[in-house]
């Protein structure tokens, strides 16, 4: 009696503390704890009520089997369940199902002990998310780190889709994605054949590892034929064949693999190199970055070795005043490097500002002596630049017979694009014209363009490429001709560098032509002149 007395007391004690139901043979709830009635948030009675009515729909089918497995062997199980009320959401619980007999071993009821694992589900779940892709499916740059260090990788490619930003600005957001997935799916499985695995970082940008430490000539070899495969594969999206092109780096070392390909990509998407894969080296890089830029970018503007280089942008149908586009280089040496080698460098510092002012202050001599119109490249850190604007606007003022254009580029680097609108204004207050550059890249670049309503639009150097091949391109052009058309805007393409391409967008009457066919950049002007 006295055992049965204490029985009673544990059972008790059990029953207030713990998270705990009871069910009768038919499954009914005959007993639910008060602490578990709290965590589900409900006041609405549950006693009487068969279970699976606030199990959630998604669990139901398994508990109940569950259950039945282990009434019929009398054993117990344990596992994850979702437990859910009309007012709630629910909760995680780890369940502990013990099927209870009398001495007939026929079953009394069947009690279930829960413990709330609802935190550790959601850490799950947000883990999850960091690891894969929500769009591709593809592993993340979490898994990426850790399989570098897991491999002892030494090579890593680091990729992303050109002009994938025209695609939505065309086609919409949807068809972006349906694109990336169709991408990622091609993708992973051509490269899953040669041990390589592909991993989405953010927008259209994908890293590629191998799964064990492969050297870097394999690798690369590897890279190519993925390049090349990929060139001659067109997606069906939304009923329609589209082709994509990639820039494609390579970074190789033992340490900061990640830098060194983001360093490959970028040099990549500078050029159009077809299959030959940039690649970035450890010794190379540490190399490159130990120059000090500083000391030589303030040596070259003493000494006035800052000089522009000039590219003719010829009219189509000789209908336009050619003009030319001003082009910065930095004397270093006896030679004259191009802007990808010092210019970024210089925005960190100080000189930059001097820089612009250099280009223009040569562009405007040449354009007053030769009387012919020169463009010059300016970036949002000159326009957001009050002493930078006022140089600007105070030359117009001084030089009243030069012909500047001023190319704007970066356009999408600014919230306040109030301040370029207003320095439009003021520029061609003095007679002075605007260019928009990269047009066709930008997700907003309509709405600004309207706003902006430019002088000149330069097409984007990635669209002229595979004009010829890619009909997703050409639609691409054929929607910016006929918006340019409707409000009046002339149209430069960039990256002329055959007949072939000269032809075709001559035949599409795009008024003025730029690129190596038309001619290279040369440090004298009068070159073309004559």
């Amino acid at each position: 009696m006295r055992n049965h007395h204490l029985l009673s007391q544990y059972v008790s004690a059990l029953e207030s503390s713990a998270l705990c139901i009871r069910l009768d043979a038919q499954g009914r709830v005959i007993f639910i704890s008060e602490s578990l009635q709290n965590r589900l948030n409900t006041d609405q009675p549950l006693v009487g009520k068969a279970l699976k009515q606030f199990v959630d729909p998604a669990h139901r089918e398994q508990l109940e089997d569950r259950i039945k497995y282990t009434v019929s062997n009398q054993q117990s199980w344990n596992g994850i369940i979702k437990l859910a009320t009309q007012q709630t959401q629910g909760a995680w619980f780890q369940c502990l199902t013990i099927p209870l007999f009398d001495t007939q071993d026929k079953l009394s009821e069947i009690v279930l002990l829960l413990q709330d694992v609802s935190r550790e589900v959601y850490l799950d779940e947000l883990l999850s998310e960091t690891r894969f892709d929500s769009v591709t499916g593809l592993a993340t740059r979490v898994d990426l780190l850790n399989d570098i260090k897991t491999t002892n990788a030494q090579c890593l490619a680091i990729l992303d889709i050109r002009k994938f930003r025209s695609f939505a600005d065309f086609y919409g957001l949807e068809f972006g994605d349906e694109l990336l997935r169709a991408f990622s799916l091609w993708s992973a499985q051509f490269l899953n054949d040669r041990h390589l695995k592909i991993y989405r970082l953010y927008g259209d940008k994908f890293a590629i590892v191998a799964d064990f430490r492969m050297i870097p000539s394999v690798f690369e070899l590897h890279l190519k034929h993925y390049y090349q495969a990929l060139s001659s594969t067109q997606f069906q999206i939304n009923g329609g064949d589209v082709a994509i092109d990639i820039a494609l780096g390579m970074g190789v070392g033992r340490k900061k693999l990640v830098q060194l390909a983001e360093s490959a990509l970028a040099k990549a998407k500078k050029v159009f190199s077809g299959d030959r894969i940039e690649c970035v080296k450890e010794r190379e890089f540490v190399n490159s970055n130990k120059v000090n830029w500083m000391p030589k970018i303030q040596a070259a503007l003493d000494n006035h070795d800052f000089i522009n280089y000039y590219q003719p942008i010829k009219s189509s149908d000789g209908k336009n005043v050619d003009y030319f586009e001003a082009l910065v280089r930095m004397r270093d040496n006896g030679i004259d490097l191009p802007p990808g080698m010092f210019l970024d460098k210089a925005k960190t510092t100080r000189y930059y500002s001097q820089i612009t002012r250099s280009v223009i202050e040569q562009a405007v001599i040449q354009s007053e002596q030769h009387n012919v119109a020169i463009s010059v490249n300016i970036s949002i850190e000159d326009i957001l630049n009050p002493q930078t604007v006022e140089f600007m606007l105070d030359t117009l003022e001084a030089h009243k017979s030069a012909q500047l254009i001023f190319e704007i580029t970066e356009t999408e680097s600014t919230e306040d694009f109030s301040a370029v609108e207003d320095f439009a204004k003021q520029v061609r207050l003095r007679n002075g014209k605007i260019a928009i550059d990269d047009f066709g890249v930008g997700y907003s670049n309509f709405s600004r363009l309207i706003q902006l309503h430019p002088d000149y639009l330069k097409i984007d150097g990635s669209i002229i490429r595979n004009i010829l091949s890619d009909k997703s391109n050409a639609s691409i052009l054929t929607g910016m001709i006929s918006i340019c058309r409707e409000m009046n805007i002339p149209m430069v393409a960039e990256f002329v560098e055959d007949e072939a391409v000269n032809g075709y967008l001559t035949q599409q009457q795009i008024e003025f032509l730029q690129g190596y066919y038309i001619g290279k950049p040369a440090p004298q002007l009068s070159k073309w002149l004559n």
